[in-house]
């Protein structure tokens, strides 16, 4: 016997539903259709290098490695990650955090590997759906976008997996200033890709929103400004003049992609100069952290000592309260951490603050003013922020922000579900006044039992790959045989979504930024419902190592899913014994502004030595050469005295560079433009201190014709940031024999 199952949504939750219906193994077929209003399968992945993409840049990185950014049954190195557009093949190493056009990719492989040509219908949308007769089946209209052909189907379930983030929340300020002119200088953090797209004069950058896309917008723009000034190109742009203001409702941590997973040492009483870093998925979905016996999801509102123990779990890994940065914005006072802590994950954000190209701010914008002069063809704006609520305690209530000459609304999401009947919404509780919480569910956020043959995939706040895959086994298993088991995954008890939902509506501060975001929870519990075993062996065969959807693959044989989990494993040793990510963690850090303590210790009776004291800046710019993943310019300014009293200015210039493929930090000579990478100049190799009493160390070697330099370094961590680092130069030649050895620390947050 056979069943029918319209799914509307090709991305990677509608793919997941699919391929588990096909593929279940129980005692119905079911047989499967998937409407992609798309040209292609992907969703908000499926843009191309050089297109625009539709949430997201094609080129933008995703925020979770691709051991979390994956299913269980699909490794990462079986994807083909050939350029679409190029048709180059793809011959390097597997990127940590992929790019959004690489994860397409990805999802077409599955697509290919699991589904048959007939199943998805590309450049189809629907349009209405509902439920019809007795018993009640699924009237299903789509329109074929190419043709515009409409038709009416059948079927006997529907699954909505279109996404819950699938249209952008309306903006404020676009319904406020309507015409098109206007609108050339806001958008939405949806569609904002450059600077250079809303404005060609300098001035300031608005980003409203303190959540995770407004972050990041906030870091793009900014790394935009930060390249336009520093990169080789001979005309720079008068906007890369501008300033970045952030404009948030409350502080948020900011996490970069590597986090330390032994930040804080009780041994000396303090922070770990010397941690091993992974990333960050692997840090915050460890299962070792949920202690021992059966892990259960908790989700819903925050109470005050949870949420207490997560401020202070996310302190001990980013080495303090921010505080640091000298923007008190960004601080948590300790009369809020009784409520959850908001967080966003950016590897630049923060260090733009440090240097003031990012000016965070405190509050709601209150109101906006076009410039009074309308001569120019752009325009400009005013706006005053009011600061108020709990967040606003001991900060400016007011902030005027003159000459804006872009705005980015990071105003969120809401969901699409226009083409459901109004019945059927009713029968789900529909409220359009709670975008978090527009319909109610039991837990798990797949089902109401109102409506038993209907189920929402991915249809909530942080729609994680393997919550997708369990959910999609659970509608599998609930619609195949409604026996006892299944019946309780359909549990009535919707009081969670309604209790959030209230408090939403209510602006409670208890509300989570992500109100199901147990994800370890969720995928543990979702495995015992559905009867995946979790695989431990490469573990000790313990409940300790990260939660990651290979880990919970239906078939424990599975080749594909055992080649991840034993790359898994080995990237763990790695990360302990062989210095693996703490090149990336230390580049990361190095970014922004120095205070530069230089002696120079001559043994050359011709060359005097001396000391430097000035400052340095890395500032960060898109790779000059492909191979390549990040890249600074480094320019350092100051005094130099020399021991025999002479004194005067000095400066110099190199390029710095992080290659993933080899997890190295290169230093490059600067051609006489001060901006174009020259010849190598040095290469540090780390490696781990024999006591607690230092920090991560590292060792160079280079000949430069007729000399040789040798150098060592030390990067001294408190947690995600460096404190210090120092490097020594030994350089000996025919004319030259001296030692170089330079200290960088931060500028106290009183410097101006």
């Amino acid at each position: 016997m056979a069943k029918s199952v319209a799914i509307v949504g090709g991305g990677p939750a509608g793919l997941v539903a699919a391929k588990t219906l096909l593929h279940h193994p129980g005692s119905f077929k079911f047989n499967v259709t998937v409407f992609e209003a798309a040209e292609r399968v992907g969703g908000m992945w499926r843009g191309l290098p050089g297109e625009k993409g539709a949430k997201c840049s094609p080129e933008m990185r995703t925020n979770l490695s691709r051991y979390t950014v994956s299913f269980s049954d699909l490794a990462w190195s079986s994807a083909d990650l050939s350029d679409p557009v190029a048709g180059s093949r793809f011959s390097g190493s597997l990127p940590m955090f992929p790019k959004a056009w690489q994860v397409g990719r990805y999802l077409e492989t599955y697509a290919k590997k699991f589904l048959p040509d007939n199943v998805v219908r590309v450049n189809r949308r629907v349009t209405a759906a509902d439920l019809v007769g007795n018993p009640q089946i699924w009237k299903v209209t789509s329109v074929d976008r190419l043709t515009q052909d409409e038709s009416t189907e059948s079927f006997d379930y529907l699954i909505v997996a279109s996404g819950f983030f699938d249209q952008p929340a309306q903006p404020i300020l676009q319904r406020e200033f309507a015409d098109s002119k206007r609108l050339s200088t806001i958008q939405h953090s949806s569609q904002f890709r450059d600077v250079a797209s809303f404005t060609s004069k300098p001035g300031n950058i608005l980003v409203i929103g303190g959540g995770i896309s407004g972050a990041e917008a906030a870091a793009t723009a900014a790394f935009q400004l930060s390249n336009a000034k520093h990169s080789p190109a001979k005309e720079k742009p008068s906007w890369a003049d501008s300033v970045v203001y952030h404009v948030m409702s409350r502080p948020f941590y900011c996490l970069p992609r590597y986090l330390p997973q032994n930040s804080y040492n009780p041994a000396i009483q303090g922070h770990n100069l010397s941690p091993c870093f992974l990333p960050l998925d692997l840090i915050m979905y460890n299962l070792g952290r949920r202690g021992e016996g059966p892990i259960h999801a908790s989700n819903g509102l925050m109470p005050a000592e949870k949420a207490t123990k997560a401020h202070e779990f996310i302190r001990s890994l980013i080495g303090g309260d921010q505080r640091d940065t000298g923007r008190e914005e960004l601080v948590y006072k300790p009369n809020v951490t009784q409520y959850p802590a908001f967080t966003a994950i950016s590897d630049t954000y923060m260090d733009f603050v440090r240097s003031g190209l990012i000016v965070p701010v405190t509050g709601r914008v209150g109101s906006i003013v076009p410039r009074a002069d309308q001569s120019s063809s752009q325009d400009c704006y005013s706006t005053e922020v009011v600061a108020e609520g709990i967040f606003a305690d001991e900060i400016t209530s007011h902030h005027v922000v003159n000459d804006v000459v872009g705005i980015i609304e990071a105003t969120g999401y809401q969901v699409h579900l226009d083409y459901l009947s109004n019945q059927v919404k009713e029968r789900l509780d529909y409220d359009p006044r709670c975008s978090r919480v527009p319909l109610l569910f039991s837990p798990g956020s797949i089902f109401n039992p109102n409506v038993p043959n209907l189920a929402f995939i991915g249809f909530y706040e942080g729609p994680y790959w393997a919550v997708m895959e369990m959910q999609a086994r659970l509608v599998a298993q609930a619609w195949d045989d409604l026996s006892e088991k299944e019946a309780r995954v359909q549990d009535v008890d919707m009081s969670q979504s309604l209790s959030v939902r209230e408090a939403v509506k209510n602006g409670a501060p208890e509300v989570p930024q992500f109100w199901m975001a147990d994800y370890v929870g969720l995928t543990d519990e979702f495995a015992r419902l559905t009867g995946v075993e979790r695989h431990d062996s490469s573990f000790d065969g313990r409940q300790k190592g990260p939660a990651f959807p290979a880990r919970y693959c239906a078939t424990q044989s599975d080749e594909e899913a055992l080649s991840v989990i034993r790359e898994v494993a080995t990237t763990l040793q790695d990360s302990e014994q062989s210095a693996k990510f703490v090149a990336v963690a230390a580049f990361r850090a190095m970014q922004g502004g120095w205070v530069l303590q230089r002696k120079i210790d001559s043994r050359h009776t011709a060359m005097p030595g001396g000391t430097f004291k000035g400052k340095a800046h890395f500032h960060p710019r898109i790779p000059t050469a492909d191979a390549y993943t990040a890249e600074y310019l480094y320019i350092e300014e100051g005094s130099l005295t020399m021991d025999n009293g002479l004194s005067f200015a000095a400066s110099r210039r190199y390029v710095y560079r992080y290659k993933e493929s080899t997890d190295t930090i290169t230093a490059w000579f600067v051609e006489e433009d001060g901006l174009t990478t020259s010849t190598p100049f040095n290469t540090w190799e780390f490696y781990a201190p024999e006591d607690t009493y230092h920090g991560w160390l590292a060792k160079g070697h280079h000949w430069c014709s007729p000399d040789t330099y040798k150098n060592n370094c030390e990067f001294r961590f408190r947690g995600i940031n460096l404190e210090t680092f120092g490097i020594t130069y030994e350089v000996s030649g025919p004319k030259k024999d001296y030692s170089h050895e330079s200290w960088y620390s931060r500028p106290s947050t009183a410097d101006p």
